[in-house]
């Protein structure tokens, strides 16, 4: 893959840091304007300044004070909401989804606005009432084979495997097959070991080799001194779906992180050595998904696969900010 790929990703990503600066009560997001910032980028998209404190306005109008969408939701939302023409109406049919989702008994909490965001985004792939009866038959299935581990962080995942499998059942045996697997081969159980596991229901091939390169991309990442601990195991998943050399792969990785340390605002005291390893395998990982996307000689199969890593590392980021936040304010 041509490095200019890269490149204008990096290099859109620092330009999206800092508008996001600008918008009228950013220093409220925390860690969240990383994702939002992600979320842009991967998409090509820049930043409207405008726009996103417009969506914001048009949420506030739309929710009581102590909404669940007015918490780590909002500014990823509204950032979302800042490329449609139709906004309000993009947002209740958001929060229709949402509505339905807390009837079928989905706890209601902040991680509950990201699961209908999903099932929005992909509600020309599948009817929103079958999204939502999919998605609860998956994380009840989750619930009943891991039953500490399993909990509301997990519903964006049981979302897009519930969205994009074209066999279900075979695919929720196969997370099962892969959790034993990878714990086999040294990872610990844990909640970061099911959610890893579960982006394994994008694999195609359901294959060893797969797991195989997930073990690998684990392993030469901490060689390079570029780690991506716990709560990125599903990004390094998602990086596994890549059909490219993990040698490669690492190394632009490596690269990334070491040019975005030198931006103000993403060295290991700002940001976290961790997490800046986080977003820069997402801007390679986006970079390949887009990269394959437009080959034509990628075949249409191949092309959707990649089409749904970037769901996955979105999905990745969220999830792994939140987790950041809340145990930041724990301490």
């Amino acid at each position: 893959m041509e490095e200019y790929i890269i490149n204008d990703k990096l290099n859109l990503f620092i330009k999206n840091s800092e508008m996001i600066k600008e918008i009228k009560g950013s220093w409220q997001m925390g860690m969240m304007q990383y994702s939002c910032v992600l979320s842009s980028t991967i998409k090509n998209q820049s930043i409207n300044k405008l726009a996103v404190e417009e969506s914001i306005n048009v949420i506030k109008e739309n929710t009581s004070m102590f909404s669940n969408f007015r918490g780590h939701s909002m500014f990823y939302l509204a950032n979302i909401l800042s490329t449609k023409s139709n906004r309000e109406e993009e947002f209740k049919s958001i929060k229709n989804i949402y509505d339905k989702l807390k009837e079928k008994k989905f706890i209601n909490d902040s991680y509950l606005p990201f699961t209908a965001i999903i099932i929005h985004s992909n509600k020309d792939k599948m009817d929103i009432n079958t999204s939502i009866e999919k998605t609860k038959y998956v994380y009840d299935f989750m619930k009943k084979h891991h039953r500490w581990l399993t909990s509301s962080d997990d519903y964006c995942r049981a979302a897009l495997i519930a969205i994009n499998s074209n066999d279900l059942d075979n695919d929720l045996e196969y997370i099962e097959k892969a959790y034993e697997i990878f714990n086999s081969r040294g990872f610990f159980k844990s909640n970061n070991l099911q959610s890893l596991s579960h982006i394994m229901a994008l694999d195609k091939d359901k294959s060893a080799k797969t797991i195989d390169k997930v073990i690998r991309i684990k392993e030469l990442l901490e060689q390079e001194k570029c780690k991506i601990d716990g709560y990125g195991y599903p990004l390094i998943g998602a990086l596994a779906l890549i059909d490219y050399d993990e040698n490669k792969i690492v190394e632009q990785i490596v690269r990334v992180s070491n040019k975005l340390s030198e931006v103000k605002g993403f060295g290991n005291w700002a940001l976290g050595k961790n997490n800046r390893n986080m977003l820069s395998a997402s801007i390679v990982a986006a970079s390949y998904a887009q990269y394959l996307n437009e080959d034509s000689n990628v075949d249409s199969i191949s092309s959707n696969i990649f089409l749904e890593i970037i769901i996955a590392i979105e999905i990745a980021m969220m999830v792994a900010i939140i987790a950041s936040t809340a145990a930041a304010a724990s301490n």
